[in-house]
């Protein structure tokens, strides 16, 4: 009778964690759903004296409620590199439910990033947020797909393995500079679906640490994000405005080109300066230098020169601002006229970026 009881338990054990091994291996990639009642049962045969006996089988089977696994993932799926005072530039995360059972969740930006680029005057207060979800498994985000707006009353669940693509869109202060970056962390928190974001009462929390068979029970085995802990059923991830701007700059100096002795009609311009002094009758030269020192290339360039009455004008000439600048000079000569008539104008010109050396035009 002993041999047969400790016959009987080793059997019993070695069919429960079999049981448990091949459980286990399937969870990897298709997780049984939450609420799941396993059930099992068994039989009993045995002889005595060479006679079969009534098979034994249990009153009831013994089973098992699988536990609701909560476990999600946000990404930083693409950065947003742009230019001052843009418009609605977007960023996009993922959000996806790992877990096995469906689940809603709220979205929240871990920072404030009111003052993305730390100016005064932001161009907007917030960013905004949109999402759709990703039904198809494609992995790839689709921006013919209509949005919808976040509402933390109805916030958006998800299906086991099903994505959510989130799009923040902000408006770029037109004081930011090139170089310049902002950080926007979205923080996505596991709801009890069909419940409001607002009332944290909704938040789905850790069950406690002993197991109730019965029961289902919640299981944390969400990683660490950027800014949350592992195990608290949210996860976060961080995705990065980064200016690529023009920084361009102007210089303007000032020099005697010839003077009444070398040449009273300034020579050839453009030519080679003879140089001289200030004398009444001399020719000087005005050179304004425009240079592009950002990571972007500077277009639409227009300078404009309103020369003073103290002066005659003569020529003009402009290099480096691209093909398509034009140069505009003025009708009348005579800077003294009322009202002045001496402007000259260049438009169109360009600029490429700079990159590790200063791009010019004069």
């Amino acid at each position: 009778m002993t041999n047969t009881k400790t016959l009987l338990k080793a059997l019993l054990g070695a069919t429960a964690l079999t049981v448990f091994t091949t459980g286990t291996a399937q969870a990897q990639n298709n997780f049984t759903p939450a609420d799941t009642t396993v059930s099992n049962t068994f039989t009993l045969d045995y002889n005595v004296g060479g006679v079969p006996q009534p098979q034994i089988t249990p009153p009831a089977p013994t089973d098992f409620v699988v536990d609701r696994l909560i476990d999600l993932v946000v990404a930083d799926e693409f950065d947003a590199t742009t230019v001052p005072d843009a418009s609605d530039v977007e960023v996009v995360f993922t959000v996806t439910n790992n877990g096995n059972d469906e689940q809603g969740y709220a979205l929240s930006f871990a920072e404030d990033p009111a003052n993305p680029f730390d100016t005064e005057t932001p161009v907007s207060a917030l960013p905004e947020l949109a999402y759709y979800i990703d039904t198809t498994g494609t992995a790839a985000y689709d921006d013919t797909i209509a949005t919808t707006a976040y509402d933390s009353t109805n916030p958006p669940e998800l299906m086991p393995d099903e994505v959510l693509w989130v799009v923040v869109t902000q408006d770029i202060a037109a004081d930011a500079v090139d170089g310049e970056t902002s950080d926007v962390v979205l923080l996505a928190q596991t709801l009890v679906p069909n419940t409001s974001a607002d009332d944290t009462d909704n938040f789905i929390t850790s069950s406690d640490s002993s197991n109730v068979i019965a029961t289902v029970q919640n299981v944390l085995i969400d990683q660490g994000g950027d800014d949350d802990a592992p195990n608290d059923g949210a996860h976060s991830a961080t995705a990065s405005y980064i200016i690529s701007g023009a920084d361009v700059a102007g210089t303007k100096t000032v020099s005697t080109y010839t003077d009444e002795r070398n040449s009273p009609d300034c020579g050839t311009f453009p030519g080679t300066p003879v140089g001289g002094f200030n004398t009444p009758g001399a020719c000087v030269e005005y050179v304004i230098e425009v240079t592009n020192d950002g990571s972007a290339q500077a277009t639409d360039i227009e300078v404009g020169d309103l020369l003073p009455p103290h002066l005659t004008y003569v020529a003009a000439s402009v290099d480096g601002l691209g093909a398509g600048t034009t140069l505009t000079e003025p009708t009348n000569t005579d800077c003294s006229v009322v009202p002045n008539p001496c402007q000259v104008t260049v438009t169109g010109g360009v600029l490429a970026a700079g990159d590790t050396t200063q791009t010019s035009g004069r």
